[in-house]
C-alpha cells in the first residue's frame, strides 16, 4: 500500500512535539519564546447522538488535566484584559472562548469547565439566541444534506458553481467548498446563495433550526451564568462584517452588546468578529467596539497574547489573537509553550 503523505506529515509532526509532553519542557520553552498568555477558541462539542461534530468530551478532560496538573493557570478573558490593561504580570495564563453559542456549549462544555475550575467565555450572537434566526452555514449543510437532487448548480453572485451530490461524500465536499466560497462573499451574495441553493435543491428550510443546530437561549446562558460561564457579544446575525454598509457594522456590534447587557447580569465588554480573520474587519470595526466603550476584541487569527503590544499600539486589544483549539495534547502544548507562534513568524519571513 502507497503511504499518504499527510499522514507521514503527521506522524513528524507527533514525533516533533513529543517532547513538550515531558514535565515542565513545555513551560522551559515558554519562558524562551517569551510567552506569558494564551486564548483558545472553540465552536462545537460533539454530540454522536445528535449528529453534532466537534470537540470531543474526553479529550478536553484529559488536556484541561494535563494543563492543570502542570500548574497551567486557568484565567477568565475578563480577568486576563484587566491584567493586560493595568500590566499586571502573566505567567502560563489560558483562557478559553467559545463562539457563537449553540446549546452544546451548556450541555456538554460548560460542565466539563466547571469540573476543572476553569472559567469559560462563550461569545452570543443575539438573534441567534432569541431563536429569531440560524447560522447560513448550518442551511447549507441541512440543504445539501436533504436534497433529492443527484447534481446542484449554486449560484454566488454571478458565479454558477456545478456540484455533483450523488453520495454523502460528493455532498459533505460541496458544502465545504460553497461555505468556503460564501465566507469570501458580499452579505448580499452570502444570503442569495442559500435561498437560491434552498430553491434548487427543493429544500425548504425550517423558521425554526433542526434540532442539532438549535441556540442556547438567553435563559439557558442565565442558568449557566450563576454557574460560572461569562457571556460577550458576537453581532446580531452573524455577518462578516467587513462585507457589510456601515450602517448595519455599526448595528451589528452596537445592538449585540445592548442586547447581552439586558439579558445577563455580568457581560463580558469583549467583542468578537464573526469569522475573525483580519480581512473579516477593519478600522471601521475597531472604531466602533472602541467608541463603545467595550476593553478590547478577539479575533480568529493564531497567535499567542503579546502584553508589550497593548501599550505600544492602539488597536492591539481590539485584535487580539487565538489559537483553534488543538484537539490533540502536543499540538495544545505547541500553543502554549509559544512553538506555534514562532513557526508563524519564520513562516512568514520565508515567505
Amino acid at each position: 500500500m502507497a503511504s499518504h503523505p499527510q499522514s507521514g506529515l503527521s506522524v513528524l509532526k507527533r514525533i516533533f512535539l513529543s517532547p513538550l509532553l515531558a514535565p515542565g519542557v513545555a513551560q522551559a520553552v515558554a519562558t524562551v519564546t517569551g510567552t506569558r498568555a494564551t486564548i483558545f477558541m472553540m465552536h462545537r462539542f460533539s454530540m454522536p447522538d445528535l449528529g453534532v461534530p466537534g470537540h470531543e468530551p474526553a479529550s478536553l478532560r484529559r488536556n484541561l488535566a494535563h494543563l492543570r496538573k502542570q500548574r497551567y493557570h486557568f484565567i477568565s478573558l475578563a480577568d486576563l484584559f484587566q491584567k493586560l490593561l493595568h500590566r499586571e504580570p502573566l505567567e502560563r495564563a489560558v483562557a478559553f472562548t467559545i463562539d457563537d453559542g449553540y446549546f452544546d456549549h451548556g450541555q456538554i462544555a460548560a460542565p466539563i469547565f466547571q469540573e476543572f475550575d476553569c472559567p469559560v467565555t462563550t461569545f452570543l450572537v443575539s438573534s441567534f439566541a432569541e431563536g429569531k434566526s440560524w447560522f447560513w452555514w448550518d442551511k447549507l449543510t441541512y440543504i445539501f444534506e436533504e436534497t433529492k437532487r443527484r447534481a446542484l448548480n449554486a449560484r454566488v453572485g454571478s458565479t454558477v458553481i456545478p456540484y455533483a451530490t450523488d453520495s454523502t461524500e460528493a455532498r459533505g465536499s460541496a458544502c465545504e467548498d460553497l461555505n468556503r466560497r460564501c465566507c469570501d462573499a458580499s452579505e448580499r451574495d452570502r444570503l442569495g446563495a442559500v435561498l437560491h441553493l434552498s430553491r434548487e435543491a427543493e429544500v425548504e428550510l425550517p423558521q425554526i433550526p433542526p434540532a442539532r443546530f438549535a441556540a442556547l437561549t438567553w435563559d439557558d446562558a442565565r442558568c449557566l451564568e450563576r454557574g460560572g460561564m461569562t457571556f460577550g457579544p458576537h453581532t446580531v446575525t452573524h455577518p462578516v462584517l467587513s462585507s457589510t454598509p456601515q450602517e448595519q457594522a455599526e448595528f451589528e456590534i452596537n445592538e449585540s452588546w445592548k442586547r447581552l447587557s439586558s439579558e445577563v447580569s455580568k457581560p463580558v465588554p469583549i467583542f468578537c468578529y464573526p469569522n475573525g480573520r483580519r480581512r473579516d474587519y477593519g478600522e471601521r470595526e475597531i472604531s466602533t467596539v472602541r467608541q463603545l466603550g467595550l476593553w478590547g476584541a478577539v479575533e480568529g487569527e493564531g497567535g499567542n497574547v503579546n502584553a508589550g503590544a497593548w501599550h505600544e499600539s492602539e488597536i492591539a486589544r481590539y485584535q487580539v489573537p487565538r489559537f483553534g483549539y488543538a484537539e490533540s495534547l502536543p499540538h495544545l502544548l505547541q500553543c502554549v509553550s509559544g512553538v506555534e507562534t514562532v513557526k508563524t513568524r519564520i513562516r512568514g519571513a520565508l515567505h
